[in-house]
């Protein structure tokens, strides 16, 4: 399984993470878990309003991309699906909480930043799963 991981992550880090440093060449759940959050936290934004069906399509993926970093995560990790899930809505208050800051400058900082990257992150993450389940 840590085989598969370790496969897995670098994979990631191949296709996603061109910004990320030499230093940080090795995925951490936290980052996982951030981006599986922030993944749902684009879905429920699409959703709003009439959203739920004009915007389905983007719903489904970034759902899709949010569950495949959270199967990464928890793969990778010692915690099981109930504790990814827990971590990943803990961190969903956490960017709702950015992003009705009222220094708008923390909200425009997230989106301009951390959604581009979660959203590649995620992109690669539906890759990688969906090569794993190809190969059984």
């Amino acid at each position: 399984m840590k085989l598969k991981f370790a496969a897995a992550t670098a994979a990631l880090v191949a296709l996603s993470l061109p910004a990320m440093s030499s230093a940080e060449d090795k995925l951490k759940y936290e980052d996982l878990v951030h981006c599986a959050a922030t993944n749902q936290v684009i879905a429920g934004v699409f959703s709003l309003d009439d959203g739920a069906t004009k915007n389905k399509t983007q719903i489904e993926t970034y759902n899709s991309q949010a569950t495949a970093l959270q199967v990464i995560a928890a793969v990778g990790s010692s915690k099981d699906a109930k504790m990814v899930l827990d971590d990943t809505s803990k961190e969903v208050d956490v960017i709702i909480a950015v992003l009705g800051n009222a220094d708008k400058s923390k909200s425009k900082a997230f989106i301009e930043t951390e959604v581009p990257k979660c959203n590649t992150l995620g992109q690669a993450a539906v890759e990688v799963v969906n090569d794993a389940k190809a190969s059984k």
